[in-house]
């Protein structure tokens, strides 16, 4: 499962950098920006498939700036919810493997109406997930300090293919446990989605792996031993840091396999 590997690339920019991904043995990751999501039309989505017709699969990585699932304001998750429809739309034409989608809880505003929030936010995701096959939805972790609010979240939903994309960097950054004990509470039973990048843990930099000081030999060693499958994609923001932590995961992680691992 390691081998499942994918690399963060705009949607922008997917023709030019399609190559290197491929290079590297790995598969896109999407980014959408909420910009470029007028954009998809028919002929783009087309185009789009073309491309991806080189790549055994790939995931997608949603808009997240602006999308509140469980806010109160009514209009403003009515219109979080269609962005994210028209991404999950795109998501089937393209035949994408997972979509991963912030969720956006905040726990100034949220945390003394928190069953509320709960409600609207199950809501939200149960109705991208209402039709019975499709992409897997991956909620990724940003700020919460504990799997509390996404464990809540994926239940309350009530839908298989709702799902955790966990968040190494973001977890080195905010997170008050390890993230062996995050990972043991997820307790997962379909997928999880991993995100790679790395910091010192006072800024989410996203420095190609193996530059910060999160520890990415135990962190293999608790991913070997989930009971489920699951899919890694790197998180680069530049094209040297693609490198440098593809070469990094080469290395540390696929190399450093034993035979039949």
């Amino acid at each position: 499962m390691f081998e499942d590997l994918f690399i963060r690339v705009a949607s922008e920019r997917l023709d030019r950098e399609a190559a290197g991904i491929a290079a590297l043995n790995a598969c896109p990751e999407i980014y959408i920006k909420a910009e470029k999501l007028k954009d998809f039309s028919v002929r783009t989505i087309a185009a789009t498939k073309k491309i991806l017709g080189n790549f055994r699969e790939h995931t997608i990585h949603a808009p997240f700036m602006d999308i509140w699932p469980g806010t109160a304001a009514e209009d403003i998750r009515r219109l979080s919810l269609k962005k994210m429809q028209q991404v999950m739309e795109i998501a089937t034409a393209l035949e994408s493997k997972l979509v991963v989608m912030h969720f956006n809880y905040d726990p100034i505003y949220y945390s003394q109406q928190f069953k509320q929030w709960l409600e609207r936010s199950a809501h939200f995701f149960s109705t991208l997930l209402q039709d019975d096959t499709g992409p897997f939805i991956a909620l990724e972790n940003i700020a919460e300090p504990t799997p509390y609010i996404v464990l809540q979240l994926m239940k309350k939903a009530g839908r298989p293919r709702l799902i955790h994309c966990f968040d190494f960097g973001h977890h080195q950054v905010f997170a008050r446990i390890p993230f062996q004990e995050w990972l043991f509470y997820l307790d997962p039973r379909q997928h999880i989605h991993f995100h790679l990048h790395d910091n010192n843990g006072n800024c989410d930099d996203h420095l190609a792996l193996g530059l910060g000081s999160i520890d990415w030999q135990a962190a293999k060693t608790v991913m070997a031993g989930l009971p489920c499958p699951f899919s890694i994609a790197l998180e680069p923001h530049a094209a040297d840091t693609m490198r440098a932590s593809a070469a990094y995961y080469q290395k540390n992680f696929l190399a450093a396999q034993k035979p039949g691992c």
